[in-house]
């Protein structure tokens, strides 16, 4: 696990060269795009869909279950992601979309989604496989990213800037794990509650997702400025096992700034158990996978202060098990 975020550039670059092969050519006019993938294959659904947010034509959904919206028809575009191609959820949104008629892409490496997709002769995004879903981000990522482009018809240079990620990154990385120990060292046996913009909330679905499969433990997030209606106001009373890290930006918008400035004064003044991050990066892909890398070094390096197997995932093996004995 820590060769494979190390090598975080290198799959960028590979996935790039994997990227450039895609070909598209619909046969209608779409008219909403679903995105459908859980876990590992799923968050890349969520950070396109944030990168996307302002330039996008068509509404993009990201679908986390197992049926698909009502409205997914015949001209809707379904992108079946699957990083194994057998995530249960993603075949049964995959039969459903080919009950409509709808247009399907699938981005995986392999299993029954690949069977299925190459049946029915729809386009298909094959990706490296054999790693845990989760250290396999950039695969999923960027063919959803060159996707939605050709789709879209985009001008957008989220592609651009995931071009020149791997040499920003590389120049950064020692910093990433220097900041990854300050959080650890500052956070103690503490779990951690991570606030943002909202433009960052993949971000903290991200981080959690990782403190729950490698470090094994309960990690937390919200954003702003949904927690300012609700959630500050359970800080009357501060947690005792909690630490929060704050995520920042200068591409916030310059309300939720003053925002998070005055929700991080209300915080500070309940408990001294708090840290910022600041994003380094000219651009929102650039800062959003350098906080991601960063929090992905918190996950790895916090299993390996406490001596666990970061890989065992024995609990989900257990679900699926008894899921398939019905």
């Amino acid at each position: 696990m820590r060769d494979l975020i190390t090598n975080f550039p290198s799959q960028i670059e590979e996935s790039i060269t994997i990227s450039n092969g895609i070909k598209i050519e619909l046969d209608r006019t779409i008219t909403n795009i679903i995105i459908c993938g859980l876990g590992g294959s799923g968050i890349g659904g969520e950070i396109v869909k944030t990168w996307f947010k302002n330039s996008a034509s068509l509404p993009i959904e990201v679908c986390h279950s197992y049926d698909l919206p009502k409205y997914a028809s015949k001209t809707s575009l379904i992108i079946a992601c699957s990083y194994s191609g057998n995530t249960e959820e993603t075949l049964s949104t995959l039969d459903q979309a080919i009950l409509v008629n709808a247009y399907i892409i699938g981005i995986t490496s392999g299993g029954k989604l690949e069977g299925i997709i190459t049946e029915i002769g729809m386009p298909i995004v094959k990706v490296p496989g054999g790693l845990p879903p989760r250290s396999a981000l950039a695969y999923p990522l960027i063919q959803l990213v060159k996707v939605l482009s050709l789709v879209l018809s985009s001008s957008d240079k989220v592609m651009t800037h995931l071009t020149t990620f791997p040499e920003f990154l590389r120049a950064h990385q020692s910093e990433t794990i220097q900041i990854a120990e300050e959080i650890l060292s500052n956070s103690g046996s503490n779990n951690i509650l991570f606030y943002s913009e909202d433009q960052f909330e993949p971000v903290g679905l991200r981080a959690c997702q990782q403190m729950n499969e490698n470090s094994k433990e309960l990690a937390f997030r919200n954003v702003i400025p949904e927690m300012n209606h609700n959630e500050i106001v359970g800080w009357a009373e501060a947690p005792e096992n909690i630490f929060t890290v704050f995520l920042r930006s200068n591409l916030e918008h310059p309300k939720n700034r003053h925002r998070i400035d005055i929700t991080h004064e209300v915080i500070s003044q309940k408990t001294a158990k708090h840290m910022t991050i600041q994003a380094v990066g000219d651009n929102l892909v650039h800062q959003t996978l350098y906080f991601i890398h960063i929090l992905d070094w918190v996950s790895l390096i916090r299993a390996e202060h406490k001596k666990i197997d970061v890989e065992e995932v024995r609990v989900i093996d257990y679900l699926k098990k008894q899921l398939a004995q019905g």
